[in-house]
């Protein structure tokens, strides 16, 4: 028990401690809060201020009770402030003017007790009245002009039957009761001076804090816009960033031009209106005016157009570049919230970056579009200098314009250079018996090009109005049209068609347009290069006198038709002959009527052997007055039977002298049958001049096989 008690003791003396510790905290939390609540009651503040002044004039008066009289009086004032505050702590009631007035009765009792009995016949209290109806002039118009009209009835009243006296104190009331009016009314003034400047510095901050959230909105929509161009997903970022952060609640922008505007992104609608013309709304009427429309009522503009959405207000504001509409941006309000002039101002900026951003962004496309334009023409160089074939260039043709727009018909004429004629050469979209049609210059788009040699363009192209070479061949109608001719020094070597047959086809831009003249441009130097080409090959192999091919040609020609021959030779075997040709006399010829002359005399004998002989057979001009032809599947009876006819047309062929007259020449030829036994070309060729050297030791003008 002894043990019990010795560990109780020391618990019980803590327990006693830390109350003693808890009561000093609580204490001075208990003051804090008195203070707190003291100086945060004006009317407790301004009660308890007026009591030293009281105790401090009674003391230095030396007048016996006074100052009992001013703790008294002084501490009546303060409970009735305090109980008056307890019961007004809802603010509700202390904002009520009444109740104010109420707050203002204690001090107003206290100081016209003060001034009356405390102090002496001076009544030197009187000036309390004027920090009084300061304090109620600060709060309040009718606060003040009670307060100072109570203070200087109080004042004034009890002097009124002293007035024209020279009496100080009603003198000295007169003047305190004008002083407190007058300190009054310039209080209130100040206050309303100092609350105007509070409210305008919150309104200064509010408007601040709006012009932040707008220039973030901006800079967001910038950035947005900034980092990807105007396409459909970051327009729809635009709206949400527009609607969100500035309050926006339906937004939406269209994009088109001034035929019609179709919507690209929208935020705050069910079901946004799709698409507008000119006719319809007030977006139509932006659209012909490229005009901002301001309509901070919808109920007075007859141009809205009554949607899903009941909107209050709007803003419609055109996204205008360099005077070219690309799209409108749209804001509308719903309920009470209404659009104003700042909001007009703000959706002017906005749609100015919109507009700036879209046609960078068209820029960027156009220069893209411009870049893949010249890669394709690159590519359709390289592909067209790598042939020099007529018919896979007009192909290449095809297929270059292809890449650089979008067609559904496309359709080469290039130039027959043996007739003059213009047929088609290759083609796509069409049908395949359009291949070969002959092109009558001035009809249809390409026949228009070539007899302009400008390009044609042409809407609502009928089948009517095609070529009468395709015109029953089923090709569509045009819907947009394009001719271009192909141009090469001066002279027309072609022309090239796209057409667009779809109703809802788009006509031509400024761009496809460029790129197919520079198709056509690349298109006739290719052409032109393949024919001069071709006019080089056939040079290389041609007798420029005769025209007909050179030893060299027939070289080559001869062991190709020799090879034939020996691989067909393990089958049916085929006949192979040559017949060697020469002009009699041919020297003495030239030297009697000259060179010229002689010259025409050998052209006309290429003109006999280029009209009696077949194509598969071979004709050369082997030099000077010599001539062969090799007939493919030919015996050496036929042979001679041609060489014969040959013999007997150049006979009857009249060649004009210089001076008028008409000269004959006369041919010898020697023939020869390939020996299967020996099918060399030399056994061949020698065994026809064989042959030809046996009919000129014969008297000439004979044929003769060996």
């Amino acid at each position: 028990m002894t043990i019990r008690r010795a560990t109780m003791q020391p618990m019980t003396g803590v327990t006693r401690g830390d109350h003693a510790l808890l009561d000093g905290p609580r204490l001075a939390a208990a003051l804090a809060r008195a203070r707190t609540r003291f100086l945060g009651d004006p009317y407790l503040f301004y009660t308890a201020s007026l009591v030293p002044v009281a105790v401090l004039v009674a003391f230095l008066g030396q007048e016996s009770g006074h100052v009992p009289g001013a703790l008294g009086a002084g501490a009546l004032a303060v409970l009735a402030q305090g109980l008056l505050g307890l019961l007004g702590r809802r603010r509700r009631i202390q904002d009520r003017v009444m109740w104010q007035l109420i707050r203002l009765a204690p001090p107003l009792a206290f100081v016209a007790f003060a001034s009356r009995f405390i102090g002496g016949d001076s009544l030197p209290l009187i000036s309390l009245y004027i920090p009084v109806v300061a304090a109620a002039a600060a709060a309040g118009t009718v606060q003040g002009i009670v307060a100072g009209s109570i203070a200087a009835a109080i004042l004034v009243g009890p002097e009124l039957g002293d007035l024209g006296s020279p009496s100080a104190v009603a003198l000295r009331s007169v003047t305190i009761a004008g002083v407190t009016l007058v300190v009054g009314l310039g209080t209130r003034r100040i206050v309303r001076a100092l609350q105007n400047a509070i409210a305008s510095a919150h309104a200064a901050v509010i408007a601040e804090r709006r012009r932040a959230r707008q220039i973030d909105a901006l800079e967001a929509v910038g950035n947005l816009l900034a980092a990807g161009g105007p396409t459909p997903e970051l327009l729809g970022q635009v709206v949400d960033v527009i609607g969100r952060r500035l309050g926006y609640p339906h937004v939406s922008i269209y994009l088109g031009d001034r035929r019609r505007m179709r919507l690209v992104a929208s935020t705050g609608y069910a079901s946004a209106i799709p698409e507008f013309d000119p006719s319809t709304g007030v977006a139509g009427r932006v659209m012909r005016s490229g005009e901002l429309a301001f309509v901070p009522d919808i109920g007075e503009d007859p141009d809205y157009v009554l949607g899903e959405l009941a909107a209050t207000s709007l803003i419609c504001a055109p996204l205008v570049v360099d005077e070219e509409l690309l799209g409108i941006l749209n804001v509308e309000t719903s309920g009470r919230r209404r659009l104003g002039p700042t909001d007009r101002t703000l959706v002017s900026i906005i749609a100015g970056r919109i507009a700036t951003a879209i046609a960078l962004g068209q820029d960027r496309q156009a220069l893209s579009a411009r870049a893949d334009l010249f890669r394709d023409l690159a590519a359709f160089g390289r592909d067209v200098s790598s042939s020099l074939a007529v018919e896979p260039l007009a192909e290449l043709v095809v297929a270059a314009a292809e890449r650089v727009v979008r067609a559904d018909a496309l359709a080469v004429t290039l130039l027959e250079r043996g007739d003059g004629r213009y047929t088609v050469r290759a083609a796509s979209g069409l049908p395949p018996a359009v291949l070969g049609r002959e092109i009558v210059v001035g009809e249809g788009l390409a026949g228009r090009a070539m007899r302009d040699r400008a390009t044609v363009i042409e809407a609502g192209f009928a089948s009517e109005k095609f070529p009468r070479s395709v015109r029953a061949m089923g090709v569509p109608d045009f819907v947009h049209g394009i001719g271009l001719p192909l141009v090469r020094d001066g002279v027309v070597i072609g022309a090239f068609t796209v057409g667009r047959t779809e109703p809802d086809s788009q006509p031509f831009n400024d761009l496809e347009i460029e790129g197919l003249q520079l198709v056509a441009t690349s298109a006739a130097l290719a052409v032109a290069n393949a024919f001069l080409h071709a006019d080089m090959a056939e040079l290389a192999i041609r007798d420029p006198l005769t025209g007909l091919y050179n030893r060299r040609h027939f070289d080559e020609a001869l062991d190709r038709m020799l090879a034939a021959n020996r691989r067909e030779r393990l089958g049916s075997p085929r006949p192979l002959s040559a017949i060697v040709f020469d002009l009699d006399r041919f020297g003495a010829f030239n030297k009697e009527h000259g060179h010229q002359v002689g010259d025409e005399v050998l052209k006309a004998f290429a003109s006999v052997l280029d009209g009696r002989f077949r194509a598969s057979d071979l004709v050369a001009r082997l030099g000077g007055e010599e001539f062969i032809v090799v007939l493919d599947g030919s015996d050496r009876e036929q042979a001679v039977r041609i060489a014969d006819e040959v013999r007997a047309l150049l006979a009857d062929r009249v060649v004009p002298a210089a001076n008028g007259d008409e000269l004959r020449v006369t041919v010898s030829a020697g023939c020869a049958e390939l020996d299967p036994a020996n099918a060399t070309r030399e056994t061949l060729l020698r065994t026809a001049d064989v042959a030809l050297f046996m009919a000129k030791r014969a008297g000439r003008d004979r044929v003769v096989a060996a």
